[in-house]
């Protein structure tokens, strides 16, 4: 308005007054404000709740293009796991993707044990919260392992501070005064580094106060709840990863075939819905999605669910896992 000549010097609303005008002339065309999410917990205890975030476009010497995946214990600054994959591809490189990212939890969760919680950011194999949208695979694991995921605000780094900064100090670490020269001096590289992190280098961050991180929070190395991976398929409950499905219900339009995509699943609801928007549930009874009428309640449709089999979201084999030498006892559940 301020550059349309034919307005030239008159006095032009206030933006305030503009937004009051739109919204009662054109509501439909105004973007519906979303609530802005809440940030996620602060622990305050060991092993509450960890960091995770990969840090991506690592070019080495020999121009071998690296991803690390770091997990962080904020409450004792230690670094609980800094592990490198090579994801170059014929055009650039890639993502993680959930097998390794679920081999790299493992390698974790065997030295460190189970967390409760564990906070990501908002990654697509990662996903967003349950409220607003279906869960990943890689979030139904971790309830499966009765962990929560909890996740970052879009665009709010700082609710990932710990995570990030580690970033910052062992890559200028390993790049400075130039990369290192390849993969596999990389991990040798990075391991030295979360070593010296950990148990050597005095450090102010937390409440450190000019200890190390190990020497500030000796219970780190104590997991509340012991983890080895012959184990896994012990410690993963489908149930609770139902009784979790159940807690929410979801808003999905029904496509012009008559199907509604949940998760990685497609979902026949039939041609007669075609265009309409459809509330759908999981039902823990007979782990069927129950397809209903946003406004009256009347059950549409009701289908067995795809891919929430304990094989599709760990990944594992019943067969592939190794027998337990000597016995283990489970952790007591959360």
């Amino acid at each position: 308005m301020e550059g349309d000549k034919l307005l030239a010097g008159l006095k032009l609303p206030k933006p305030s007054t503009l937004a009051a005008f739109f919204k009662e002339a054109c509501p439909e065309l105004l973007q519906k404000r979303q609530p802005r999410p809440k940030a996620p917990p602060k622990p305050k205890r060991v092993h509450e709740l960890w960091q995770m975030d990969a840090k991506e476009k690592i070019v080495l010497g020999d121009g071998t293009i690296v991803t690390v995946l770091q997990v962080r214990e904020p409450v004792a600054c230690v670094f609980l796991g800094c592990l490198a994959h090579a994801v170059q591809t014929e055009k650039h490189w890639r993502k993680l993707m959930l097998r390794e990212i679920q081999v790299d939890l493992r390698v974790v969760f065997t030295e460190f044990g189970l967390s409760l919680g564990l906070q990501t950011d908002r990654e697509r194999v990662l996903g967003r919260p349950a409220s607003e949208a279906f869960p990943t695979l890689f979030t139904l694991w971790l309830q499966g392992l009765g962990i929560d995921h909890h996740f970052t605000r879009p665009g709010q780094a700082t609710d990932q501070a710990h995570v990030e900064r580690g970033h910052r100090t062992w890559n200028d670490w390993l790049m400075q005064p130039k990369p290192t020269p390849d993969l596999k001096t990389y991990c040798v590289q990075l391991a030295k580094a979360r070593y010296m992190h950990n148990e050597v280098l005095r450090s102010r961050a937390g409440d450190c106060r000019g200890r190390t991180p190990y020497q500030a929070h000796p219970e780190v190395r104590i997991p509340i709840r012991p983890f080895v991976p012959e184990a896994e398929l012990l410690l993963f409950s489908l149930s609770r990863v139902d009784r979790f499905l159940a807690q929410f219900v979801w808003q999905h339009k029904v496509t012009t075939s008559g199907q509604v995509s949940i998760g990685e699943s497609v979902y026949y609801v039939g041609k007669v819905h075609a265009g309409k928007q459809v509330t759908v549930r999981f039902d823990p009874k007979d782990r069927h999605f129950v397809f209903t009428h946003p406004q009256t309640g009347k059950e549409l449709k009701r289908c067995p669910s795809k891919g929430l089999d304990v094989r599709t979201i760990t990944g594992l084999e019943p067969e592939d896992v190794p027998q337990l030498s000597q016995p283990y006892q489970l952790p007591l559940p959360w």
